[in-house]
């Protein structure tokens, strides 16, 4: 007896494209995810490397202004030693020379300055503690001669500034008051403020260096 098929033909058509449509549609699903995963994972990607050149970005722009600010500040300081220099000549005083050999070997990185000011003062052994010296036409001259007179003369210094943080103005600090001819370190006035794309500490100090000269006094004719 031959079997039978009993099944219209055109129903079994119909099955097909049903189970090809569903196939279809899966494959067309597999595709879309398949995209939107390599399309997220691209973006992920894309935002981790523009974070990372963002970062280059910023470390290469604080690295170039800490640079620019130290060839500034050695162009000021080889200005300054020159007109510092001239009045060394005129002065006969080896002070301000010293006091820039201390700031030297104490500065670093990450530290720049404004300002720096050397002032002088007699705080002993002036005229006005001579009695009678107003009067007298008295006046004190350097001199190797017997029967001196010691003259303790005080010099102070200010210097107005920038550090990258904390740590580095401490550090300077550390550096600058460890130097044998410096004396009294302070720091007078410290704050924060924005700087381009970051925060640096704006800082002022005060130090002084002593030296005794020996002079006499002579009576003017």
């Amino acid at each position: 007896m031959a079997n039978m098929d009993l099944i219209p033909e055109d129903y079994r058509r119909n099955l097909g494209m049903q189970r090809m449509v569903q196939h279809f549609i899966a494959a067309c699903v597999l595709v879309i995810l398949s995209i939107g995963l390599a399309k997220a994972l691209m973006t992920y990607l894309t935002w981790r490397e523009n974070v990372k050149v963002v970062r280059l970005e910023q470390q290469e722009q604080i690295s170039q202004q800490t640079k620019s600010k130290t060839e500034e500040y050695r162009q000021q300081k080889q200005v300054t030693e020159q007109q510092l220099a001239a009045l060394h000549e005129l002065r006969g005083n080896d002070r301000v020379t010293i006091f820039l050999h201390a700031i030297d070997n104490a500065y670093s990185e990450g530290v720049w300055f404004d300002n720096l000011r050397f002032m002088r003062l007699s705080s002993t052994g002036t005229l006005a503690n001579v009695p009678g010296a107003a009067n007298a036409g008295i006046i004190v001259v350097p001199s190797d001669a017997a029967t001196p007179q010691s003259l303790e003369i005080e010099h102070s210094a200010e210097i107005i500034g920038h550090a990258m943080n904390h740590s580095m103005l401490a550090e300077f600090m550390r550096k600058l008051g460890a130097e044998p001819n410096v004396a009294d370190l302070r720091l007078i006035d410290t704050g924060t403020r924005s700087y381009t794309t970051m925060q640096v500490i704006d800082f002022n100090l005060n130090l002084q260096m002593r030296e005794q000269a020996e002079t006499k006094m002579q009576v003017a004719p």
